[in-house]
């Protein structure tokens, strides 16, 4: 019986990637890491400049899959990211699926709207100077990698607005309900956009005559992932308003006992958010929130030189616990809401059993004092200078304070040694 399957019949390696007519077998030919033993080669001319690729493939197939990536890196990215930047450890260019499967990443927080499972891939994806954690949306390894090479290719060709409308993003959300002493609640959200954006914000159940909460917010991913949070909070209705030119018209329509602002609207419409609660000029109460790609970048855009910092992190539905002591129904005067605020932090610091305390006293010295240098911002180097000390005693006492607070970041252990 014949192995093959007229039934079935196989395109041609060089109709599917036609550079399988350009790659070459060498046996011996000297690469950039010496000399190479039998495999496959490409030459590439592009704009002037010509150069030979050994390629890692074992077979013609991949090596004309992993050429054609080389060149793919060239047009988007130049000769200097194919030659130096982009083989690293993997030996494969950032367009080419095989790199990613190193970079794969499980966070730790997941988003209840995306309905993924703990083991579900990310990847954390930069260019030009930007760079997100994108969840990719599958516990299957391939698949995940390809899913990131196509989201780089996206930002390399397309650039990020567009990538950031095709695929979701994981992004911290830190609201700020105090300025001094800083008080803030933060959430992990996803942006519902691309495949995400299909999922349905609003719960089964009527959420009629209930308080509602007005989302300020260009984003459309964002937008709905905070929607989301608002219709998913005990107490509470989420209407939009998708850029600042409509804010007046979707106060007039919905009448919202809240108004949630991106911090970085605030301006466009002519308000003055001081880092707190406030109450509007039409006696509304307005919340500011600030948009980071991760807890680290979070911390370091809280203001200085606050009397104090409580950094609270909570579930997606209940970003607006502190407001529900006081109710938020009309009428609510803002010193009321604040008054909320306030006890709700106390709350959580009463809540706090004496472990965190025990455990910060039984750092160091030398812990302590690498420890405040941390809070206020300095990095490795320059907490060896102040020190008196090497970067790699620093890394030392840095893994001991992590052990001895059962933290896994800096952002945690400072947070901690700023709450005592």
């Amino acid at each position: 019986m014949s192995k093959h399957r007229s039934s079935e019949p196989t395109a041609p390696a060089e109709i599917l990637n036609p550079w399988s007519k350009r790659i070459f077998k060498n046996s011996g030919i000297r690469g950039g890491q010496g000399l190479k033993a039998a495999g496959w080669s490409v030459k590439i001319q592009h704009h002037g400049r010509r150069h030979t690729f050994v390629l890692g493939a074992a077979n013609q197939t991949a090596a004309a899959v992993e050429a054609k990536a080389i060149f793919e890196t060239i047009v988007v990215e130049g000769w200097d990211v194919a030659l130096n930047g982009e083989k690293n450890q993997t030996g494969f260019p950032k367009t080419d699926a095989r790199y990613w499967r190193e970079q794969l990443l499980i966070r730790r927080y997941r988003f209840p709207a995306a309905g993924e499972s703990d083991k579900t891939f990310a990847a954390r994806i930069g260019h030009t100077g930007n760079a997100y954690f994108f969840p990719l949306c599958t516990d299957n390894l391939d698949a995940a990698a390809q899913t990131a090479a196509s989201i780089y290719c996206t930002i390399v060709r397309q650039g990020w607005e567009t990538a950031c409308k095709l695929f979701p993003r994981e992004l911290i959300v830190a609201f700020e309900w105090s300025a001094n002493p800083i008080m803030w609640t933060y959430t992990t959200v996803h942006t519902l956009a691309g495949r995400l954006a299909q999922i349905k914000i609003t719960p089964d159940v009527a959420r009629k005559d209930l308080p509602t909460v007005l989302i300020v917010e260009t984003d459309p991913g964002l937008r709905r992932a905070l929607a989301w949070c608002i219709n998913h909070q005990s107490g509470f209705s989420a209407a939009v308003c998708d850029s600042p030119e409509k804010f007046a018209d979707m106060l007039a329509a919905h009448k919202p006992r809240l108004v949630l602002l991106n911090r970085s609207l605030a301006e466009r419409l002519g308000m003055e958010f001081t880092g707190g609660l406030t109450a509007l000029p039409s006696g509304i109460l307005g919340l500011a929130y600030s948009v980071s790609v991760d807890g680290d970048h979070m911390f370091v855009s809280t203001p200085g030189g606050a009397e104090g910092y409580m950094l609270k992190r909570v579930n997606p539905a209940n970003i607006l616990d502190p407001l529900l002591q006081a109710g938020v129904l009309p009428g609510t005067l803002a010193e009321d809401c604040l008054a909320s605020v306030n006890q709700f932090f106390k709350a959580l610091l009463r809540s706090r059993t004496g472990r965190h305390t025990d455990a910060l006293a039984k750092l160091s010295p030398r812990e302590n004092e690498v420890l405040l240098l941390l809070s206020k911002g300095g990095v490795d180097k320059e907490i060896a200078q102040a020190m008196g000390i090497s970067v790699w005693t620093v890394h030392g006492h840095i893994k001991k304070i992590f052990e001895r607070l059962g933290v896994r970041t800096r952002t945690e252990a400072v947070v901690r040694f700023l709450e005592k």
